[in-house]
């Protein structure tokens, strides 16, 4: 069966140049004027195949690709675009239209022909899509409002998509962050309430869900009931923030008030890297919603953006064997620690952990045991302590614990609630126990200090007291 070719070209000559070529080909050739009469003719014939030419007045061949590859009735229509604008701006357009391949007006008519032949072998369009598009009732008065629809509908998109591709400039502020995204989301999306959260691969920091209740006022309940919902395993850390308040007298009291709920996990490489849920008192099918799937795609890119942005900082202050900070990180963030006590009368502390035996341990079982030892203990110290201390890998196997806002007379139990873990904890390597104990010694700030270095080295002088006078204890030094 012959198949069906639409040339459309404002030029009648090479419209009837063309038409015979096709017909010789053994195509059956419809043609069309203009691009408005070339989007009426494809609902009207049906074709196998699309041929038009660029500049055309009215409706120019890029906008009517485009039009075409927007609407499901015609996107499977395979089309070729006929110009003799060769620059690589143009051919940039010609692929942004959708179009299926470009090719100049000045090229072998048999060259055409054989690219069409091969055009319709690799996009074929189904008889069953055919007879739909013919069935299809289309207002041919009304071709002006569809194409503008389409055109907005277009531009819309690509607004969402610049907005969206202008987050690129905010990555370290999840607030400013949230604020931006309900600021474009609000735009599209009818909701009451919205929350974002977004994962750091960096899990001695709190969990944050920030929330937009700017078309309704939260009671203290609801908040924590949705984040129950959202993110049940680390409800013992997180935090909760809104970018926007609200005067509103639509008060939610209970969670179960919203009708309807949707939520979108995003992921990459298998790992959670942010989830967004709206809310309604109402009920909303989420997803007959016009722009929602352009949404979530750029939603879907920007976190991965952020993730990986996010990542590649937190990589570049962990050690790779223990995932604790860094010594180059610990001087950096002890210096800022150091000033601020020094002008403001804070109060902080520092503890310097040395594994006892710990050559012993390489000796006797290999360094692939002292590896394991030293990344086992390191988790141990990460769950022992407090969220809001600080672990760092100080070198080989000493540890440093940075306790922000802890006085001396509070830094004993949890200090020695760790060594008990570790003294008391299991290591197995290969199918041999391994007995592992550590020595601490920790310190205060004191205003007669005069740098940060002070902290380390009063801590340091009372590990080594820790370590001559039996081990596997903790030492204070606070004179």
């Amino acid at each position: 069966m012959a198949k069906k070719v639409l040339i459309i070209d404002d030029s009648i000559t090479q419209l009837s140049s063309l038409k015979i070529f096709f017909r010789r080909a053994g195509f059956e050739v419809e043609t069309a004027q203009n691009g408005v009469e070339g989007f009426v003719n494809v609902y009207k014939t049906a074709p196998d195949l699309i041929i038009s030419d660029v500049l055309m007045p009215h409706l120019g061949g890029f906008q009517l690709c485009r039009l075409l590859k927007s609407n499901p009735e015609t996107k499977q229509i395979p089309i070729i675009v006929l110009t003799v604008l060769d620059k690589k701006l143009d051919k940039f357009w010609a692929s942004q239209s959708g179009a299926n391949r470009f090719i100049q007006k000045d090229s072998d008519f048999k060259n055409i022909i054989q690219i069409a032949e091969e055009i319709c072998e690799e996009f074929p369009v189904s008889p069953r899509y055919k007879e739909n598009l013919k069935n299809f009732e289309f207002d041919e008065e009304g071709i002006i409002p569809q194409i503008n629809k389409i055109l907005d509908d277009a531009l819309m998109k690509s607004t969402i998509t610049n907005k969206f591709r202008d987050l690129t400039d905010y990555t370290s502020d999840d607030k400013v962050i949230a604020e931006k995204i309900f600021k474009i989301l609000s735009t599209i999306i009818e909701y009451e309430a919205a929350c974002i959260y977004f994962h750091s691969p960096d899990y001695s920091t709190k969990r944050r869900l920030i929330f937009d209740t700017q078309n309704c006022k939260l009671k203290d309940d609801v908040f924590l009931d949705i984040w129950r919902q959202i993110l049940p395993d680390c409800i013992d850390q997180y935090e909760i923030e809104t970018v926007s308040e609200n005067e509103s007298d639509n008060i939610v009291e209970n969670a179960d008030e919203f009708q309807s709920r949707k939520e979108f996990d995003f992921y990459y490489e298998n790992n959670l890297i942010g989830k967004v849920c709206f809310y309604s008192t109402q009920n909303v099918e989420w997803n007959k919603l016009k722009f929602m799937p352009a949404a979530k795609t750029e939603l879907d890119l920007y976190l991965r953006l952020k993730y990986l942005y996010v990542k590649t900082c937190y990589l570049s202050i962990t050690d790779e064997l223990t995932k604790l900070y860094t010594r180059r990180h610990l001087e950096s963030v002890l210096g800022q620690e150091f000033e601020r006590a020094k002008r403001y009368g804070t109060i902080i502390s520092v503890a310097m952990a040395d594994i006892d035996n710990f050559k012993k341990i390489n000796d006797t079982y290999g360094h692939q045991a002292g590896d394991y030892v030293l990344s086992e203990i390191s988790k141990i110290f990460v769950e022992t302590l407090r969220k809001t201390d600080f672990v760092y890998r100080y070198g080989g196997e000493e540890i440093c614990v940075l306790m922000p806002e802890t006085c001396i007379q509070n830094v004993m139990m949890p200090l020695e609630r760790l060594r008990k873990n570790i003294e008391h904890k299991q290591f197995i390597f290969n199918g041999k126990q391994i007995d592992v104990t550590i020595s601490i010694g920790a310190t205060t700030y004191s205003k007669d200090m005069r740098s940060s270095s002070d902290l380390i080295e009063k801590s340091d002088a009372a590990l080594y007291k820790a370590k001559k006078t039996g081990k596997n204890k903790v030492v204070i030094e606070n004179e």
